[in-house]
This record gives structure tokens, sequence and C-alpha cells, in this order.
């Protein structure tokens, strides 16, 4: 029998699925900012996964996932442990909005740094700062982790995973191997894979700083950003998608029984290029949108993606004609009508060259 889990103010013995709370922070009010927690713990031992979702508050589809996760009797059948954390950003939630009013940046760029950012004060971090670099030391726990997103307005449901990333020549075996096992928890999902976008415009976003980001390049967890589609409601596809996909997780993690469950209800595009997320075509002037493809598509360079007419309906007289730059395959359409000279008409899986394992271009070898 395996020893008691604890995590927050939850303990869970063998055989358990225990609720309980995470204090993120403190509030001057004297209220607390808590974060919902749910460990499962198995009987026997086995891996530990953390299922986490909306660390945007506006993104609420994971969150329903979660739910449906639990509400079986998946205490009796575990092997090791699932933590479960249903909001990552409550405050968010509350409002509706993807940001916390504790801090108005985004929350999925306020974990733990790597490296440290030049003039970031990490001896005295902002209050979501600090809570989640506490969470943080209590996820290297984990195994496994899966982050649940959703992408926007009309979108797929896919895999972002991020290049691997290493400091030193000798930590390349590691690093290979850790992308194996990255690979591994992409394939168990059964969901299309998009890498992230190349390292330097990477490490520019701050992305390094996500959830998924950061428990894959400092703990060295395989961590993967699952898109489930639209944000602001549930899609009941998309969470049908997200089910699927967790639980083919705890299946090929050898924590339930069963064989992997074929995916459905979802576009699936298939191209034979590995591909990464861009934000292209972009508008070459302003005007009312209209689509003609949908999100899954998969499209070849030339196709016609949408056309912009003014006000009036009419046909822009430069500009109007939105075609595809490269080969790939459509992730999401982002604009209702409205769409602004500069603005991604659309966003893509392109095709990617890059390496899925890297050395930092950001670390400086001569304070080694």
């Amino acid at each position: 029998m395996t020893a008691s889990f604890a995590l927050g103010d939850v303990v869970a013995k063998p055989g358990e699925l225990v609720h309980g709370w995470f204090e993120l922070a403190t509030l001057p009010t004297g209220h607390r900012e808590r974060l919902p927690i749910i460990v499962v713990h198995g009987r026997e031992p086995g891996p530990v996964l953390w299922i986490t979702a909306n660390i945007h508050g506006d993104e609420v589809t994971g969150l329903s996932v979660v739910h449906a996760i639990l509400a079986t009797d998946l205490a009796s059948r575990l092997r090791g442990t699932l933590v479960a954390i249903p909001s990552l950003n409550p405050a968010g939630l509350h409002a509706r909005q993807r940001v916390s009013y504790l801090d108005r940046r985004d929350p999925n760029r306020l974990f733990p740094d790597f490296p440290a950012e030049p003039g970031h004060n990490i001896d005295h971090p902002a209050v979501l700062e600090s809570g989640y670099a506490r969470l943080f030391a209590e996820m290297r726990r984990a195994d496994f982790l899966v982050d649940l997103h959703c992408y926007g307005l009309r979108a797929c449901c896919f895999i972002i995973r991020d290049r691997v990333l290493y400091r030193r020549p000798d930590d390349h075996d590691a690093a290979a191997d850790l992308a194996e096992r990255l690979n591994t928890l992409c394939t168990w999902t059964g969901l299309p894979v998009v890498n992230e976008v190349p390292s330097d415009r990477y490490l520019e976003a701050r992305l390094h700083r996500s959830v998924s980001g950061t428990a894959l390049l400092q703990a060295r967890i395989p961590a993967i950003t699952v898109e489930l589609g639209l944000t602001g409601a549930v899609d009941p596809a998309a969470r049908r998608a997200g089910i699927i996909a967790c639980n083919n997780v705890l299946k090929g993690a050898g924590m339930v029984p069963g064989e992997l469950e074929p995916m459905v209800g979802i576009p699936l595009p298939r191209v034979d290029f590995p591909v990464m997320r861009d934000l292209a075509p972009r508008a070459r002037a302003t005007g009312i949108v209209h689509y003609l493809v949908e999100p899954g598509d998969v499209v070849r360079v030339g196709d016609r993606l949408a056309t912009l007419t003014d006000i009036h309906g009419r046909p822009l007289p430069a500009g109007g004609d939105i075609r595809a730059e490269v080969d790939g395959w459509i992730l999401a359409l982002p604009h209702g009508v409205l769409c602004y000279e500069g603005e991604a008409v659309v966003h893509m899986a392109v095709p990617d060259a890059g390496p899925a394992v890297e050395l930092d271009p950001a670390y400086d070898d001569t304070i080694l």
C-alpha cells in the first residue's frame, strides 16, 4: 500500500478521492485567494499526473473536462496519483476575463522564470508570481502534466508542444530523452500536435513561464498545453475531445486499465510534415471579413482563405483577397466580422523545419 499524498490542505490516503484547497495569496481585506484541488490517490503505486485548467479565466471547457474525469469510480481503479486543479485562476473565472484582478499580466506567464529575465527581481516577486512559485514547487513531484486551455472564437482542438531547451552541450542527451517522453505523451492523447513558435520568439513572448513551459523546462516533466476550441463557453465537442485526451493519458501512463480511445467528433487534419503555429496571413487592409475555410481545413499555397469587403459588401480594391502563403491547416478563425490592417486573418499550422531540441539561445555560458 502506498503512503498518503499531501497537497495544500488535502491528505489523501490510498484509495481516496479528496477535495480541498491550495492557498495562493492572502488579500489586504483578509480574504484568501484559493485554488480548488482534488487528489485521487490510488491503492497501488504508479505515476503522478497533474491535470490543470482555467489559468485564463474565460477558458472554461477544461474546467468541465476535469469535473467529468472525476465523476467516475476513478479512486478504485487508479494506480498512482492524479492531482486535478479545475481553476488556476479563480479571480479571472469569477470576473469572466482572461486575467486576474491580482495582477493584470497574463497569468500564464507568471510561473517561475527560465532563465531569469534581465532586471527581474526574483527576491520579491509579485503576489501571483509568489503563489504560483509555491504551487510549482509542489508540481515538481509530477511525472506528467496536462494543462487545459481554449484557443479562440472558432478554433480546432489540438496540442501545443513546446521545444525542449537545454543550457549546455552535455545536457543534450537528457533533453533528447525528455523530448521523446514528450512525444509519447502527445501521442497518447489522440489530438493533432502543433509545435510552439521558434525559441527566440518563444522566449520573447515569455512562453517559457507558462504552466507547461515551466514544468517542461525547469522540472523536466513531459508537459503539454491542450487547446479545446471555443473561449468563453463550453463547446460540447471540444469537451468530449478533452475527456478522451485526458483519459487516454491515464491509460497510456498505465494509471487505469484499458485501450486508448480513438478521437472522435472533431477535425483531425493530416499533413505529411511537422507543423508549428503561426498568425498568418495578415490583412493588408481593413474591412469586413468573410471566411471561406473552417478550422481544421487543410490548405495549400494560393488557396483562398477569406475575402475582405467594405461595409457595403463591395470587394476591397486592394488587399481584399486573402490567400494561403504556405501549405498547412487552419487552427482558428480569430475574427467575427471585423478585421483591421496588420491583424492575422487566420491562425495556421504551418511547416516547421526547426529543431525539437535546442540549446537555449538566451543562456549565457560565461556564468557557468
